[in-house]
């Protein structure tokens, strides 16, 4: 009886393979080819790449609890807000590296708009200037 070790190793692999943890996770539209920027490098940069869609990469530290439509990337202790648009939705779970396309630009946050984050988010959150990415594509990657 060979079949019995071999049956039970292919099982074992196919549900490794089918795990969400063996592969990352798309949301959106296709992610474009090239490089991404780091967005710790980003922020040093960010008003010279205003206004432009690209690629950016960041470590995943806040999701939206209400929809799943934004989280924020560790900036190098600042964060970047990465949004959907509400054209997709993300885990509310989400975790690890997100690789984004999508355009940067400056937010105002009121007090009313920081307010609403930190409902959505447990807190942390203050009015100002932000950066945002409004994302075609997200790519998580565990």
């Amino acid at each position: 009886m060979r079949t019995a070790p071999f049956r039970l190793a292919a099982a074992l692999l196919l549900s490794l393979s089918l795990s969400p943890l063996a592969s990352a996770a798309s949301y959106g539209q296709p992610m474009p080819d090239g490089d991404a920027m780091p967005v710790t490098e980003l922020l040093a940069h960010a008003e010279h790449h205003a206004g432009h869609s690209m690629k950016f990469s960041g470590r995943i530290t806040q999701v939206c609890q209400a929809k799943g439509c934004w989280v924020m990337l560790d900036a190098g202790g600042t964060g970047i807000r990465v949004k959907t648009g509400h054209e997709f939705f993300l885990p509310k779970d989400a975790s690890g590296t997100a690789v984004v396309f999508g355009e940067l630009k400056p937010v105002e946050l009121s007090a009313e708009q920081a307010q609403h984050y930190n409902e959505e988010s447990g807190g942390g959150i203050e009015a100002g200037r932000e950066w945002q990415i409004l994302a075609t594509s997200i790519v998580i990657e565990p």
